[in-house]
């Protein structure tokens, strides 16, 4: 047990009470935090104000942190996913041109051109910092040009950028306020060396058994079955050792699937429709399949 002064202090076992229809809280719900160093990474990116820049094999946890972190600390929270398409603006605003010429041709257009300008999440989370702070995802960042992450540093350095409309006036937050910002990464592209020195780096590490069946118990709750989530778990680790390196094993949405999908249809180990459920949720195409010429290969 690591021991320093936290901001951030969540409850280890991660178990929270379900809150939707279905029984079983959602992802955003429940995060098995059984790993000081994690917990102290979030704390450093807190004191610091530096963004933390999450690497790990999928599955990990890297996109479930932040809203997890923004629910337990009682903070707003905003989820950018990025594409090839994001404009390194987008995070801060986008200007809708169509809008305005549509309402240019139809002799409609609003003099105040601020009404053509969706406020981003950054924004949103620098406009509100006076009242409650926010933690804000920036979801695959490897996906976009190289041009946004380099984008990002003069707002996340200074706490301020420009208003698109009004080159006077500055969209700013106090150090104190500012918000907490996760930024993921599949490792897709090599990121841009200024960017990472300026992040909190950590690295999650694909789960072992114990930590997929905490998180079965903070998931499932009063439907948790430990015979059922054991054997399940054991079979991620059979897929793992198949692959042998070649790629991930089975996530722990996945191992969440197998387990929910057992209990809702009644489906149980060692029938053919275990079989058949196995192969849907774990398996997939991971395994070993042998090509016509006789060649194994792993899909």
């Amino acid at each position: 047990m690591l021991t320093y002064d936290k901001e951030f202090a969540p409850i280890s076992d991660g178990v929270t009470t379900p809150t939707d229809g279905s029984g079983y809280p959602t992802d955003d719900e429940v995060y098995v935090f059984d790993d000081d160093r994690l917990v102290l990474a979030v704390n450093v990116a807190l004191k610091t104000g530096r963004p933390l820049l999450l690497f790990g094999p999928p599955g990990s946890g890297k996109s479930s942190l932040a809203p997890n972190v923004g629910r337990i600390m009682g903070w707003n929270r905003y989820t950018h996913v990025v594409t090839a398409r994001t404009e390194p603006e987008d995070l801060l605003w986008r200007f809708d041109a169509l809008k305005r010429l549509n309402d240019a041709q139809a002799h409609q257009l609003d003099p105040d051109v601020s009404r053509y300008y969706a406020k981003g999440p950054l924004w949103r989370a620098f406009e509100e910092g006076g009242t409650r702070r926010s933690v804000v995802l920036i979801d695959e960042i490897d996906k976009a040009d190289p041009d946004l992450p380099n984008s990002l540093l003069g707002p996340l350095g200074s706490l301020s950028f420009p208003c698109p409309w009004d080159d006077e006036r500055q969209v700013t937050v106090s150090e104190s306020e500012a918000p907490l910002v996760v930024i993921t990464t599949n490792d897709e592209r090599e990121l841009p060396r200024p960017f990472l020195r300026r992040c909190i780096v950590f690295e999650l590490r694909p789960p072992d058994r114990e930590h997929l069946l905490r998180v079965a118990r903070g998931h499932l709750g009063t439907h948790y079955e430990e015979a059922l989530a054991g054997y399940v778990a054991d079979q991620v680790f059979d897929v793992r050792a198949k692959l042998e390196g070649s790629g991930p094993g089975p996530s722990t949405a996945e191992y969440l699937d197998a387990l929910k999908a057992s209990q809702r249809l009644g489906v149980v180990p060692g029938t053919p429709e275990w079989a058949v459920l196995e192969d849907v949720t774990l398996q997939k195409r991971r395994a070993p399949h042998r090509r016509r010429d006789g060649v194994e290969r792993n899909t």
